[in-house]
């Protein structure tokens, strides 16, 4: 089956389909009634398929009709996007980086690298998103993300992989806490007491919640707060116990009166990665950074 079609196809379907009406959509872009609705015709000829259901009041999607509204849709934010990222070039900003990455990268080890980053590369800008691990993964393999840090045991499909940071997971408790002079405590320990939660949204906070379910248990939850440091605070004052980034302890533990127990967990040594499709295939302003997170600049 060779389809064809192109993207005012695309927008004329889309109106359509947000209007009801082929003369509304066809009015909005504008095209003559007729065209559009040989153009429909045309396009449904080629996919050998009905997309719309003429009635007397107006038009309504097919099953199919839907399917394709949808790829529309990603297709023309696609476009839109590849129309922002050719104009940001003309401006001379060089474009935009797509970077996804887990809880940690973005806490701790991205905010000082990217700050210089981006001060010594004023054409370029970066639109970092937190995902879990197989969801940048899947991002990057799929187009919808230039760069990727991820952590943990992810297939990485066949992705460029290069090193990054490496963290450990630590328990902290408040001062005089019955774990704090322990010289090391399991997972499920941690699970006895009140625990300081980051959002349901953070990966972290996912990864943490899948593991006590796997252990057959659930967080004994006082509070979810936005960051790492605003756990710190909450631990240092009493509230509860949490499992956090060595680094992050590393970086408040003088300032932040809380007490630091490493977690003799399999799971708690956390290597970062950085995926990428190949280093070849990326445009220059997502080399740039790519080197940058990398080492290589």
């Amino acid at each position: 089956m060779t389809m064809r079609f192109d993207l005012v196809d695309l927008r004329l379907f889309a109106a359509i389909a947000a209007s009801g009406s082929l003369t509304k959509a066809a009015e909005s872009l504008p095209i003559a009634v007729a065209a559009a609705s040989a153009r429909i015709r045309a396009l449904e000829n080629s996919l050998q398929v009905q997309l719309l259901e003429r009635r007397s009041r107006g038009v309504e999607l097919t099953a199919m009709g839907e399917v394709f509204l949808n790829r529309a849709i990603a297709m023309l934010r696609e476009t839109a996007r590849l129309r922002y990222d050719l104009e940001q070039f003309e401006a001379g900003m060089r474009g935009t980086v797509r970077l996804f990455a887990n809880t940690n990268a973005i806490h701790e080890y991205l905010p000082a690298l990217l700050a210089r980053f981006l001060a010594d590369n004023p054409r370029i800008n970066v639109d970092m998103e937190e995902h879990t691990s197989p969801e940048t993964v899947r991002a990057v393999d799929e187009g919808h993300a230039d760069l990727g840090i991820i952590i943990g045991n992810v297939h990485t499909r066949a992705l460029e992989v290069m090193p990054f940071r490496d963290d450990r997971l630590v328990a902290i408790m408040p001062l005089g806490h019955p774990l704090a002079q322990a010289p090391s405590v399991r997972f499920f320990q941690v699970l006895e007491w009140k625990y300081i939660g980051l959002r349901d949204q953070s990966s972290h906070q996912q990864f943490i919640q899948k593991t006590a379910l796997m252990l057959g248990q659930t967080l004994q939850l006082r509070t979810q707060v936005e960051s790492f440091e605003t756990v710190c605070h909450m631990v240092a004052a009493g509230v509860g116990v949490c499992i956090v980034p060595a680094s992050t302890t590393r970086r408040l533990q003088g300032t932040l009166p809380f007490a630091v127990v490493p977690l003799d967990e399999e799971w708690s040594r956390r290597e970062l990665r950085l995926v990428a499709r190949s280093q070849a295939a990326l445009a220059p302003h997502v080399k740039k950074l790519f080197d940058t997170l990398a080492g290589g600049d």
